[in-house]
């Protein structure tokens, strides 16, 4: 029967539906512009053939369907969608009941966008085809420049592999490896990646060959042998386990160094598990075996890298009615890449923190906040002041937020206390202490503020440009004894910052706590603008101006505060244009007007249009505030064409006239392939090498090309 339509007669496609069901017990729709049967089962359909299964969909120009064989022959664009695959064929014959077949001039595509092509395939099961004469590259089609030939192939998707024989690497389109065995990863599979290729100095030339190792679905390792020709072999590990649990990444590298005559080391971990009851655990390690290796072995930023930290933490927070709060358990250790010895480095064992809030009525929240904390350093004293013992500081407070029904003004006010107390530990060198030396000194202050801050704002009929002036005035009154005698474990005084002159205590930690009775003032402009009123506001022009005046003038520690304090702060000021999205120019300094000078000078650009990028930064601290310095930092990257792109970076220390950091590069990125190219110098020094670091490292990279070889 010939039917003219889309669809055949409804009574016929129940018969033809039956037929087809019974045959192989899975349904199947077909639909086509003509559809014929004859009396002994051949079904045969013409014109936009479609058929569709549970798990494939067919379509071709014509399809015979023999119902008592259960074959599908195909011919004519024929096309097989699947979850596992896209083949387009110029035919296929396909077995219904065991979903087997074979197929000419066929292309198959994986969900990666990995390619196969090939003269013949024979289709084994859902997930496996075994081709002849074939083509594979994860390359896009229009922009295919490496492939892998070969006479023979299996392609198993549940394994995640090609495995090819009497195969060739291609490089468009000229072979450039031979290999009786090829095996090529479709997935996340074991097998070696590309080699990694530097020259340098201090390390001499180097060839790393990473091993990837991925028994599990949630877990995986790589593993990579590192020759170094001036240093001797160093073993690396990466070690990535995953789960509902949490996450864990450690890493370790060593080596006998043939420079040292010693085995050295660098360890490093992250971990995170989500615990019970809103509980967490969080590991963060980073351990070297000695002070000078990061200057050997570390690459980048990370070389001038002063002090390594390593924590563990317990931590929960949750909240309960109008009671809300946090606490953790830390132990953390410190090691210094300045010095031999760890031995003056402060240690954390352990710190227990806790943070409670209470909404009160009126408008009020109540504070207590509270830390308990065992120092260790494994010298017994320092400074005359014992650097060993207990210190425990709890701090409660009330909070008095207000803002006013109409807007424009808001205020803060904030009352408490610190209370610290200390036990400290005998002297470690003769088990005794002096008789002076107070073990248990304790510390009482007394604390309020009060914040105000005003917005006045302009802005334009459109909406699309707004001016604020906001005036912040702070004041801050603290009473707190001398404490030059106390033990000093974490704290230091800060120089004056935009981000501290709001704070009623510029010391870090909590063993000094100042005695102020300030009055602080900054002093914020914002010029916003906006496309139009749905997009969202740029700050094209920032000022910040500020200062503060202290009445008391007094110092608590005249070891950590060494210059006297003078009522009038430094006029601090910060300054930043952004005339249009993508350009960045920054300004900021501090002025003594005591004495008329600047103190620090910070000025810097940054460009980041069309995927170009630009920081030029100068830094300036006169030695009448801290340490002299002047710098001048240049960093960016810069695409030459759609596939070019061009990095470069330079640190130049203007009073030693020397380069500290200079680094040039040029890399090529290709739709399925990168190379790249970076020379270096880093003139930082260390007990290993006296010399500057002078070298260049090399990218190779091809997209997909995971496993390679036996």
């Amino acid at each position: 029967m010939l039917c003219p339509h889309r669809f055949f007669h409804i009574s016929s496609f129940l018969i033809l539906f039956a037929i087809v069901s019974t045959a192989y017990a899975e349904p199947v729709d077909i639909t086509a512009d003509e559809i014929s049967r004859t009396t002994d089962g051949i079904v045969t359909a013409r014109g936009h053939v479609i058929i569709k299964r549970q798990t494939d969909t067919l379509t071709a120009d014509e399809v015979i369907y023999r119902t008592n064989q259960h074959v599908l022959e195909a011919k004519g664009h024929v096309i097989i969608k699947s979850e596992q695959a896209v083949i387009n064929a110029e035919q296929a014959v396909m077995h219904t009941g065991s979903k087997t077949g074979n197929m000419r001039k066929a292309v198959i595509i994986l969900p990666g966008g990995e390619r196969l092509a090939a003269e013949r395939v024979k289709r084994i099961d859902d997930h496996t085809f075994e081709a002849e004469e074939l083509t594979f590259s994860s390359c896009p089609i229009d922009q295919e420049s490496w492939r892998i030939a070969a006479r023979h192939a299996v392609l198993d998707q549940q394994d995640g592999s090609l495995t090819a024989e009497d195969s060739r690497f291609e490089f468009w389109g000229v072979p450039v490896l031979y290999s009786p065995w090829w095996q090529q990863s479709t997935k996340r599979k074991s097998g070696f990646l590309i080699p990694g290729v530097n020259i340098g100095k201090r390390r001499g030339t180097e060839v790393a060959l990473p091993y990837y190792f991925a028994p599990s679905e949630n877990w995986d390792a790589t593993l990579t042998p590192h020759w170094m020709s001036a240093r001797g072999f160093m073993g690396e590990a990466e070690l990535r386990h995953a789960s509902l649990f949490g996450h864990e990444k450690i890493n370790f590298e060593g080596i006998n160094d043939t420079v040292t005559g010693s085995n050295r080391s660098r360890l490093q971990g992250d971990i995170h598990w989500n615990l019970p009851a809103h509980m967490a655990f969080d590991v963060q390690a980073d351990h070297i075996s000695d002070y000078n290796y990061l200057a050997d072995y570390a690459t980048g930023r990370e070389i001038s890298t002063s002090y390594l930290q390593s924590t563990a933490t317990l931590s929960q927070s949750g909240q309960l009615g109008y009671m809300s709060g946090d606490w953790f358990l830390q132990a953390q250790h410190q090691q210094t890449t300045l010095l031999p010895t760890n031995a003056a480095t402060l240690q954390i064992l352990p710190r227990f923190q806790s943070n409670i809030q209470w909404e009160l009525p009126a408008n009020t929240l109540l504070h207590i906040d509270q830390q308990t904390t065992r120092f260790n350093r494994r010298e017994a004293l320092r400074n005359n002041n014992f650097v060993d013992g207990w210190r425990f500081d709890i701090h409660p407070y009330i909070e008095m937020p207000w803002d006013l029904e109409t807007g424009g003004i808001s205020a803060t006010l904030t009352a408490g206390s610190h209370h610290t107390r200390y036990w400290l530990q005998k002297n470690l060198q003769n088990n005794r202490l002096p008789k002076l030396i107070n073990t248990t000194p304790t510390r009482t202050t007394a604390e309020i503020s009060l914040e105000v801050r005003s917005d006045f704002e302009s802005i334009n009929e459109k909406r699309t440009r707004r001016h604020v002036i906001s005036p912040i005035v702070r004041y801050d009154y603290i009473f707190a004894p001398d404490q030059t005698d106390l033990p000093n474990f974490d704290s230091r005084f800060s120089r004056l910052t935009m981000s501290n002159l709001l704070s009623g205590n510029r010391f870090t930690g909590y063993d000094r706590i100042e005695r102020v009775n300030r009055f602080s003032l900054l002093l914020e402009s914002k010029l916003q603008f906006k496309d139009d009123e749905t997009s969202s506001a740029r700050d094209a022009v920032t000022v910040r101006l500020g200062t503060s005046y202290d009445l008391l003038k007094q110092r608590v520690d005249t070891r950590l505060q060494r210059d006297p304090v003078r009522a009038f702060s430094n006029v601090i000021g910060e300054f930043i244009l952004e005339p249009v999205s993508g350009i960045t120019l920054r300004s900021s300094g501090q002025y003594n007007t005591s004495i008329h000078y600047w103190a620090t000078i910070t000025s810097g650009m940054d460009l980041a249009l069309d995927g170009n990028r630009l920081h030029i930064g100068y830094t300036f601290t006169d030695k009448r505030y801290a340490l002299d310095a002047k710098l001048v930092d240049l960093r960016g990257s810069f695409n030459l064409n759609q596939r070019w792109q061009a990095t470069g970076s330079w640190k130049y220390d203007i009073l030693l006239k020397s380069t500290q950091l200079g680094s040039v590069g040029l890399q090529y990125t290709h739709a399925c392939w990168k190379i790249g190219v970076e020379g270096y110098r880093v003139n930082r020094r260390s007990g290993t090498s006296t010399t500057s670091n002078v070298g260049f490292n090399l990218l190779l990279e091809f997209k997909g090309l995971g496993s390679v070889g036996s």
